[in-house]
This record gives C-alpha cells, structure tokens and sequence, in this order.
C-alpha cells in the first residue's frame, strides 16, 4: 500500500494539488508500474480526482488497472480517470444491486464487480482470491487513512509506503 500524509498528518491544503515533492510522484509512478493494478475507493477519487496510473515515458500510461472500492455507488461521474476508460480496465467493486445506477457506469466503460460485503477479513480474502483468478496478483493499494486503517489493522497489507511532505 502507499499513502501520502502531510508533516502534521492530517492537514489538507486545497490550494495544493499535491502533498508531497515531485521525486516522491516519480516514485510512485515506479511503484505503480510494477503493480498489476490498483486498488482504491470511491471516496478517495472523488475528493483527489486522481488517475491512478503510470506516467512514465516508455511505460503504458493506461495501466495498471483499477479497482474502485464503491459498495454504494457515490462516484462522481465526472473525473479526470473517465477519459481512460476505454483504454483501461476499470472496476467499480459494489454490493450494491441498484441496477439503474450500474447501467449508467456499464455505459460509461467500466467494468461492474459485485461483492456480497467487504466488512470483515474473510470478504477481503474472499475478495482478494477473485482477483486473483482474474490474473492480478500484485496489488497496489492507494486510498485514504479511513480504507488504509482498516486493512492495517486486519493485516491485509505486506508492504507500506509512505511518503510524508515536509513543508506542510
């Protein structure tokens, strides 16, 4: 997993886009193109916006793929990561069976992944296993504290990279 986190760990500052420096980015570029894909939340991308993917020259831009993590179907339908939905895979993970809702992101591209609850360790193993018959078996996860927290506590998570500004 990797988190980005401020000098005093909580504070968000909206005039800036980004909380740490532009090597810490091309790292994590890096990190991303070692990764069969990505795991995040709804919650995560509504509020940062962000692609998740590799932007480094010579590597495909429109990998790896993604996993959303939107078990009630709040993603905005307006995001930057929309424009790569036809040339990337993309799941929005959801226990949610509100199929008007499912329709609308089907025709927007991406791909529907139904799970029955991601609430204990099982599911998440449970969950982790169809991913992993689907050919991904290595798993970067970039999410919030909240989902990050969470996995931490119930040991579903190897390595942890954080990157930490110092001037915020």
């Amino acid at each position: 997993a990797k988190i980005a986190i401020s000098k005093d760990y909580y504070t968000i500052k909206k005039k800036d886009k980004w909380i740490t420096n532009k090597k810490s980015r091309k790292i994590v570029h890096l990190l991303r193109s070692k990764h069969d894909c990505i795991l995040s939340t709804s919650k995560s991308i509504n509020f940062d916006d962000s692609l998740l993917n590799c932007r480094i020259d010579g590597l495909d831009n429109n990998k790896p793929d993604l996993f959303i993590v939107d078990l009630n179907l709040k993603l905005k339908k307006k995001l930057s990561l929309n424009d790569l939905l036809k040339k990337r895979k993309t799941y929005l993970v959801t226990s949610k069976k509100n199929f008007k809702k499912v329709t609308v992101y089907k025709k927007m591209g991406y791909k529907i992944f139904f799970v029955n609850n991601l609430k204990s360790k099982r599911d998440f193993n449970l969950f982790y296993k169809k991913i992993y018959k689907m050919g991904y078996s290595r798993i970067l996860i970039e999410s919030g504290l909240t989902f990050l927290n969470y996995l931490l506590k119930n040991k579903l998570i190897n390595d942890l990279y954080i990157f930490k500004s110092y001037n915020k």
